[in-house]
């Protein structure tokens, strides 16, 4: 009976998603954005760590969150705005699995979903840390090692 419990509760955890939204700036700022990774809007390719830290001091608002399941594996691409309001050219990506939460607030634009909304209405839906390690487990990824996009 325990191991029938125990086992329903573990396929609990592993098939819940949770609602998760972009960072916050502050949250960037601080550099306590676990999990989320800084790109190039143009080719896609990660930011070095000098950039990385430009675009950090130069974000002060959010702008717009993006999800795809077929361009980009099913990552969430949050886009933040400078001081004078251009918009930036790079990313933070966040891998989800999961569709975007049902919401008023995505519209589709050539096959994306955006939501410009705010960053508390732009919600997606992210599997928790312990799903994702199973996830990488089961592809033979070694623990500690992200998929790659």
């Amino acid at each position: 009976m325990r191991l029938l419990i125990s086992s329903s509760l573990l396929f609990t955890l592993c098939t819940a998603s949770i609602a998760a939204i972009c960072p916050s700036v502050q949250t960037l700022k601080s550099n306590q954005a676990k999990n989320w990774q800084a790109f190039d809007s143009d080719n896609g390719k990660p930011l070095s760590a000098v950039r990385e830290t430009r675009l950090k001091l130069a974000i002060t608002q959010f702008a717009l969150a993006e999800w795809s399941s077929t361009k980009d594996k099913n990552r969430i691409h949050c886009y933040y705005k400078s001081q004078n309001g251009s918009n930036l050219e790079a990313y933070f990506a966040h891998h989800s699995t999961t569709k975007v939460s049902p919401s008023r607030y995505w519209y589709e634009v050539t096959g994306m979903l955006h939501c410009a909304a705010g960053v508390d209405k732009c919600q997606f839906q992210a599997l928790p840390d312990v799903q994702r390690q199973f996830a990488q487990n089961a592809a033979g990824t070694p623990a500690g090692h992200v998929l790659s996009e």
